[in-house]
């Protein structure tokens, strides 16, 4: 008797279970897989910590106290050491203009005191004629394992971002990138009361100016994502609390996307506004992974999907400027899973997306609308939505602290208070260009549509 109970639920369970698999019945197609997303961040232990800091000599004017400016220089670099040895084990001091010295430990404090940035030695021995930005990078390219920090204030000529010298920079920058790391860009715009020189002129020379109280200075962080933004976060916390505190953040990375939705299944039912009360609905996700809409509707129906940008953007990325989303729309006489044949539509281009500040939105059905389909039949829809190319938000983030050079001049007649700094934007866009050029189209989203299109 109990054999024949067993066997009577066994039958149960299967039956119900192909009657299930045959209610699904959608057409046969090939789901493209979930990509690895973002760098997988080191595990080491023994993770070093390199600081490098600009020994040019416009440097100086940060040392040195403006009366009734806050001088955020000294702040910040004052607590640069506690902040690195909460991100690896131990940390290593250099100086870096014409080339990198190491910076003794007697010597670290000097960094915020004026005599750090004169030269002491030789005149062919002066390392602070010269700001080789390269340098830093080029070491951070042989040991990707270590987290790198540049202090600089990134005033950079127009023939340092050309030809070899450029080529010096963005080289390194690629092979970091390929390997997984980013690099983060704080600026801080802190008091200043020193020279700033090389000054580009319009009929060529360069001209110095000394009546600048503001100057922003840049902390460069190269390493893992993770890390780049405990450093910010650190910042932020014990340094940028006063509102009149300016300081701007991009991240230069080859992955601006944060995650897949697919696969921890964050996709649910809210995503398409107000399509839980058409008729017969029912969410869930295939075995694969693909989030299914099923319902029964009319044809004035508008189906809107939507996505939050932190859902899916890394803050303080470039952002994304270009989605793709490839589209596949079957149909079937069969409303009921009962020898459904199901025939692939031609349609290519089925949908339309927009993005604002917050969110992207997906308008289903907006180049092919409901209207233009059959009353009366089934429909089973296939949408993967792509990052397609990388946005722009970091250059836009530093426009506003940056001077072309043929403006340099004009500008720093007006006898600005507050100094910007040379080819800023050119900086970003160069090495988000690099990161451009390592972006790989991304897979963001997979959602299909199973629904009767009602009489």
């Amino acid at each position: 008797m109990v054999i024949r109970f067993v066997s009577f639920l066994c039958c149960f369970f299967i039956f119900f279970g192909i009657s299930y698999a045959k209610e699904d019945c959608n057409p046969e197609f090939q789901l493209a897989k979930f990509p690895s997303i973002g760098q997988v961040d080191s595990e080491s232990e023994d993770k070093p910590v390199f600081i490098y800091f600009d020994k040019s000599l416009s440097m100086q004017g940060y040392t040195k106290d403006q009366p009734g400016v806050n001088n955020l220089y000294i702040n910040v670099i004052d607590d640069l050491q506690q902040i690195a040895e909460n991100v690896g084990n131990k940390t290593f001091y250099h100086e870096f203009g014409k080339s990198i010295k190491p910076i003794k430990e007697n010597k670290i404090s000097q960094v915020i005191k004026p005599i750090f940035y004169e030269c002491t030695d030789a005149a062919s021995e002066c390392n602070n004629q010269e700001s080789k930005i390269h340098l830093p990078f080029k070491i951070a390219k042989a040991n990707p394992d270590g987290t790198y920090i540049i202090v600089t204030d990134l005033f950079l000529s127009s023939k340092q971002l050309v030809g070899g010298t450029l080529n010096q920079l963005t080289k390194p920058l690629k092979s970091i990138l390929k390997k997984g790391k980013s690099v983060g860009i704080i600026g801080v715009m802190s008091s200043f009361n020193g020279t700033i020189y090389d000054i580009p002129k319009r009929e060529g020379g360069t001209v110095s100016y000394t009546e600048a109280q503001k100057r922003p200075f840049y902390i460069i962080i190269i390493g893992d994502q993770k890390e780049i933004n405990q450093i910010k976060k650190n910042l932020e916390e014990q340094h940028f609390t006063d509102p009149e505190d300016k300081f701007k953040f991009s991240l230069i990375t080859s992955t601006p996307i944060l995650q897949n939705l697919n696969e921890k299944k964050l996709i649910t039912e809210k995503y398409i506004k107000n399509i839980s009360n058409a008729d017969s609905f029912r969410f869930d996700y295939s075995d694969q992974g693909l989030p299914v809409y099923k319902f029964e509707t009319n044809k004035k129906r508008k189906l809107n999907f939507s996505i939050n940008n932190n859902e899916i953007i890394v803050q303080g990325s470039t952002g994304v400027s270009d989605f793709n989303i490839n589209e596949k729309l079957w149909v079937s006489q069969e409303t009921k899973c009962k020898k459904i044949n199901w025939k692939k539509s031609k349609f290519e281009t089925i949908s339309q997306w927009s993005q604002t500040d917050n969110k992207l939105a997906v308008q289903l059905f907006k180049e092919v609308s409901l209207k233009k389909l059959f009353r009366g039949m089934r429909y089973f829809y296939l949408g993967e939505i792509y990052a397609q190319k990388p946005g722009t938000i970091s250059e836009e983030t530093f426009r506003e602290w940056s001077i072309r050079p043929s403006d340099a001049e004009e500008f720093k007649e007006g006898n600005p208070v507050e100094f910007k700094t040379l080819n800023l934007e050119k900086i970003i866009r160069i090495l988000n260009s690099v990161a451009n050029d390592e972006f790989q189209p991304t897979l963001i989203a997979s959602i299909a549509l199973d629904f009767n299109l009602t009489k």
